[in-house]
């Protein structure tokens, strides 16, 4: 079972444990950490069923655009049936190969993705070719990167060895990928590495 088939095969099970009112509490709190502003244009990549939309809507307001996007068409479907908004789309696309316009958005918020993504560098590359000078990336979890490493290798399938990379690492990718100004955030039930373009 690759990748692909693994989330396509989780992703009316994820939608209905990331429903409850615990974990939307929660991406609240981690959407009013990330400094996004009315108006702009963001990609939620690796958007999942679109768990951060109404959030990020709130945030950049109707005027704003958010294009979800996310390589398991099962996950993007259940998107589409909670969502249909004039400024929001929906793209089924890998986080290496983004079929997008060079300095587009605004925001790239890469939520619970990272660690599955097989080469970091290139779709760090990616969003950065896809973002304005002065656009910021976001890579995000809801646990640390202790707590997720240790989650995943209790995961049975192909994503038990997705790990979170170290902070050295971290800022080797983002540097050799054209990004600056790399933060990382690592605490207890949090994890925000952000950076801009």
């Amino acid at each position: 079972m690759n990748k692909k088939e693994y989330f396509d095969g989780i992703a009316h099970q994820w939608e209905k444990e990331h429903r409850l009112q615990k974990e939307t509490d929660r991406i609240a709190q981690l959407i009013g950490l990330i400094p996004l502003s009315r108006g702009q244009r963001v990609l939620d990549v690796g958007c999942g069923p679109g768990r951060l939309v109404p959030f990020v809507r709130d945030v950049i307001g109707k005027k704003g655009l958010i294009l979800e996007s996310d390589f398991s068409a099962e996950m993007l479907k259940i998107g589409k049936q909670k969502y249909s908004w004039s400024s929001l789309f929906f793209v089924q696309a890998d986080a290496q190969i983004l079929p997008l316009k060079n300095d587009k958005f605004d925001a790239v918020i890469c939520f619970a993705l990272f660690p599955h993504i097989p080469d970091k560098a290139r779709s760090l590359r990616e969003f950065r070719r896809i973002l304005k000078s002065g656009g910021s990336l976001f890579i995000c979890h809801l646990m640390s990167r202790e707590e997720l490493n240790n989650f995943h290798a209790q995961v049975k399938g192909p994503v038990t060895k997705d790990f979170l990379p170290d902070n050295e690492e971290m800022k080797f990718l983002f540097s050799s990928s054209g990004f600056q100004g790399l933060s990382i955030r690592d605490e207890p039930s949090l994890y925000i590495a952000s950076a801009w373009a």
